[in-house]
């Protein structure tokens, strides 16, 4: 296993192809010079197995496409932050890949969570959730949430950004369950009022 128990393919698992070991040299090259075709070749080694890995993590074929699109333009853009003492080309290219698919799906939850009673009657004569998403102003609502007491700030935060269930959050804040649930309520009903 390697970094944040992540199995790539640099590992010695039969059927898999041994990474070339020129990687490391070709991550340094993007880094040092923005050398293109260093890139290419790593475009080529990494594209379909980071495909593929995001795919066993559950992402449809077009998301794991785009997801592995942008995490090899992250790996052009941060090339210069690769530590090769702290991990394998392969560990720090596929924790790039873990990470974007974990803020797609905070984005993604943000969205889907609370809609309003209204929304969902709205839902069933048609275009209630449309609405719904339509009044979402990503820029008024991170203003709205900072202007929240301190401890809902916390459940929010743990909860929709950093994709921690209630027990988890609970857990980290050391407050019961029943607390959790309640301060989110609170702070999604503010929200929901304030958002109009």
């Amino acid at each position: 296993m390697t970094q944040a128990g992540i199995r790539h393919d640099t590992e010695t698992v039969p059927g898999t192809v041994a990474p070339p070991p020129e990687l490391a040299d070709w991550l340094a090259a993007v880094a040092q010079s923005r050398n293109r075709q260093a890139f290419a070749r790593l475009f080529q080694w990494f594209a379909p197995r980071v495909k593929r890995y995001l795919q066993r993590q559950g992402a449809d074929p077009d998301l794991a496409e785009d997801l592995a699109q942008e995490t090899l333009i992250q790996v052009w853009r941060k090339a210069d932050q690769y530590d090769p003492a702290k991990a394998a080309p392969s560990a720090w290219v596929f924790t790039v890949a873990r990470n974007l698919r974990i803020d797609r799906l905070r984005r993604q939850r943000l969205y889907e969570v609370e809609l309003t009673d209204e929304a969902d009657t709205e839902d069933e004569h048609g275009n209630g959730h449309q609405r719904t998403l339509e009044r979402l102003d990503a820029g008024r609502l991170t203003a709205l949430v900072g202007a929240l007491p301190a401890e809902q700030v916390q459940v929010i935060r743990l909860a929709y950004f950093e994709g921690l269930s209630h027990a988890e959050v609970g857990k980290a804040l050391d407050v019961p369950l029943g607390t959790v649930k309640s301060r989110l309520r609170l702070a999604l009903a503010k929200l929901r009022t304030a958002m109009g």
